[in-house]
């Protein structure tokens, strides 16, 4: 029906499943029909083990649109891959894998939806562990379950987990598929399926009219007394003949799933244990189900062609597929139809309460507490089906009642066709009466009164149900369920679908925070954390920390949207320039752009002033934000010249040119008396030595020779 692609949305970056529509069937209103439907169905539950559908849409083709739905890309095996590679799964992991589909189930029953095609192909296992429920194309809401999706009685879904219900073409609710689900755990469990055939049809018969063989009674079952207990209490409950005799709802059987997959002992293994007595002594007392079996011996008799018709070859179920029983198959099933359908409704019934397990008192070890015991080909007794069982490699004993559940069966189909035909007629009259076909109108993007008047004045009962919507106005129509231009009894109850506007919550401030408390705030706004996480060094935000986040903080998207995050690593390492011999402010610079931080420390140097003299970690690779120390000259100090021989009156200027910025008050003379007088008013001594470091404003001291005559 459809082809699956990989693809990439590359607006959130995250990776998707296309599934798109073949084109040869896009022309096809019933595969548009379910295709939307699946689309619609799914779209509506939000579960972590429900494949999440994102969005559809259709895409131009040379013939025609050709519609999509883009869903959740799951990466794992399906359990049917699982059980056909590496066998049955142990009785621990089959109920904890189950547990979760029915939670899945729970679920979608709660928010109005039966799948309808529960079966081990649907059911995926992920790489990490989870488990996926797939494919709800042929699932409906609970309260259309009554109209069917194709023809008139069709029966549509896999006839190894069809439910009896579903095999008769009787409407399904949330117990058909609570017996699919039995069915799959059966069928995890053992290795194999409960029932086996050389056709759909054969099979759906099994499901019909006959008992499963208990799952722990399955050759290779190796299972403590209580472990047996467990599994065919939990598999049989869920699969009895009657929705009534099965879990209430999918919770339970989730329960007792979870208990089992805890080596506790379910709930309804207690109740299994307590009723068998009570039951059994009522299950074959005389006359107890000769009605039952009477009343149903019509619909197994019609049952019967189709059952015997199977021929021989290879298996049919070897790779089962959903599948369409049309109706004039459908027929052949015990209570297909009109009076046959009630009568064959209570002889399925009345076989299947005959039936009673009891794990304490059951003398002949074969599970069944039945008096007749096993016969030479491990049959129980007869169930009452009438067809050729050779396949099967034994053979149903004749019982006293047989014929008089056939004379019943005949009357009961004589007496149910003359009350059908008259409840089809015209006041008794030749003709039936056929409800006229009227088409729906599309009312799409109409008002809602303007709708509803639209389809009331069509002939039709109106119910209305808000539904969010990305594109229609809040108040204007959506459409209509069944859809537009499809053709339906006058007076049919039409539900008009109507815009509520677009779900929407505001986007919240992400930035600064943690992963873990992202998810918690996206949570609180039913928004949800994009796994591909991007990172990115900062030198403002904190390892760990979120810079930035897409959408933005207050953007209004969809509820379910999600966010994409770019987190911190931390300051990026960078290399430290080389800023020795710059002015400060050069350096300065240089560091700053290079995203450091610069402290400055001055110090006495006879360097220039503002020269940087030296820089902390020059030349190495530091995280940015990291702080640079750079010495830096005060230019405060020279050094001193030698003024030994140099007169007098030129010591002062020969000071300034070496860098000394004193006044001539600091420049002290002290005389020494010298006979020599070629050197009178030279310097003799100085009071700091040449070649000293010195503060560029310190007092000096020169001793300048002198002639005296007198002492």
């Amino acid at each position: 029906m459809s082809d699956v692609y990989a693809a990439t949305d590359e607006l959130l970056g995250r990776d998707v499943a296309v599934k798109m529509m073949r084109p040869d069937l896009a022309r096809d209103k019933t595969f548009l029909e379910r295709f939307r439907r699946e689309a619609q169905n799914a779209a509506k539950l939000n579960h972590p083990a429900i494949v999440a559908v994102y969005d559809t849409g259709q895409t131009p083709d040379e013939e025609g649109a050709v519609p999509y739905i883009v869903m959740e890309r799951v990466h794992g095996e399906t359990l049917r891959d699982i059980v056909q590679h590496s066998g049955k799964m142990s009785l621990n992991d089959a109920a904890a894998v189950m547990s979760q589909v029915c939670d899945a189930l729970y679920f979608s029953h709660e928010a109005g939806i039966i799948h309808r095609d529960i079966k081990p192909a649907n059911v995926m296992i992920t790489n990490t562990g989870a488990v996926k429920v797939m494919d709800f194309g042929i699932a409906r809401a609970l309260s259309d379950s009554s109209s069917a999706m194709t023809q008139t009685a069709a029966v549509i879904g896999t006839a190894q987990y069809l439910s009896p219900e579903q095999a008769r073409g009787q409407s399904a609710d949330a117990r058909s598929d609570i017996y699919a689900a039995g069915c799959v755990f059966y069928e995890l469990a053992t290795g194999q399926a409960p029932f086996h055939g050389e056709s759909p049809l054969s099979v759906a018969f099994q499901h019909v009219q006959e008992n499963p063989e208990p799952p722990s009674q399955v050759p290779g079952m190796h299972l403590s007394k209580r472990e047996a207990l467990s599994l065919d209490s939990i598999t049989l409950t869920a699969m009895a003949k009657s929705p009534s005799d099965r879990y209430d709802d999918a919770q339970e059987m989730a329960t007792d799933l979870k208990r089992l997959s805890k080596d506790q002992l379910p709930l309804v293994a207690q109740a299994y244990t307590n009723d068998a007595d009570s039951e059994a002594a009522g299950s074959h007392q005389a006359g107890s189900g000769a009605g039952t079996l009477a009343a149903g011996a019509a619909g197994v008799a019609a049952g019967a062609a189709g059952a015997g018709a199977a021929g021989s070859g290879s298996h049919w179920d070897d790779d089962p597929q959903t599948s369409v029983i049309p109706a004039s198959q459908n027929a052949n099933f015990p209570g297909a139809a009109g009076a046959s359908g009630a009568a064959g409704a209570a002889g399925a019934a009345g076989a299947d309460n005959g039936a009673s397990y009891n794990y304490d008192e059951d003398l002949d070890g074969d599970y069944y507490d039945d008096e007749y015991g096993d016969d030479e080909y491990g049959d129980d007794y007869d169930d009452g089906a009438y067809y050729d069982e050779d396949y099967y490699e034994d053979k149903p004993k004749r019982r006293w009642w047989a014929p008089i559940a056939w004379v019943a069966g005949i009357a009961a189909v004589l007496a149910g066709g003359y009350f059908a035909y008259q409840a089809v007629t015209d006041d008794g009259g030749d003709k039936p009466v056929e409800a006229e076909q009227v088409k729906i109108p599309n009312v799409q993007n109409k008002d809602r009164a303007e709708a509803q008047k639209q389809l009331e004045e069509a002939g039709f009962k109106v119910s209305v149900e808000e539904q969010t919507h990305d594109k229609i106005a809040r108040g204007k129509a959506i459409g209509t369920d069944p859809s537009a231009n499809a053709s339906v009894a006058r007076g049919t109850e039409i539900k008009l679908l109507v815009s509520s506007g677009r779900e929407i919550t505001d986007v919240p401030d992400l930035t600064g925070k943690t992963t873990e408390e992202a998810s918690k705030l996206l949570k609180q706004a039913k928004l949800a954390l994009n796994n591909e996480v991007k990172e990115e060094a900062s030198n403002d935000v904190p390892k760990g920390k979120i810079i930035t986040q897409t959408p933005p903080q207050g953007s209004q998207v969809s509820v379910g949207t999600k966010v994409t995050i770019t987190v911190s690593t931390g300051p990026e390492d960078v290399r430290v320039p080389v800023v020795t011999g710059q002015q400060v402010e050069d350096a300065r610079e240089n560091l700053e752009s290079s995203g450091f931080k610069v402290v400055v420390e001055q110090v006495d140097s006879t360097e220039p002033k503002g020269k940087v003299l030296s820089a902390s970690s020059e030349g190495e690779k530091l995280p940015k934000g990291s702080e640079i120390t750079l010495e830096v000259s005060l230019g405060n100090q020279f050094e001193m010249p030698s003024l030994q021989g140099k007169k007098f009156g030129d010591v002062f200027r020969e000071l300034q040119a070496a860098g000394w910025r004193g006044n001539p008050d600091q420049l002290h003379r002290d005389n020494k008396n010298t006979p020599d007088l070629g050197r009178v008013d030279e310097v003799a001594q100085q009071s700091i030595r040449a070649g000293e470091v010195v503060k560029r404003d310190e007092d000096i001291t020169v001793t300048v020779y002198v002639f005296n005559l007198l002492p």
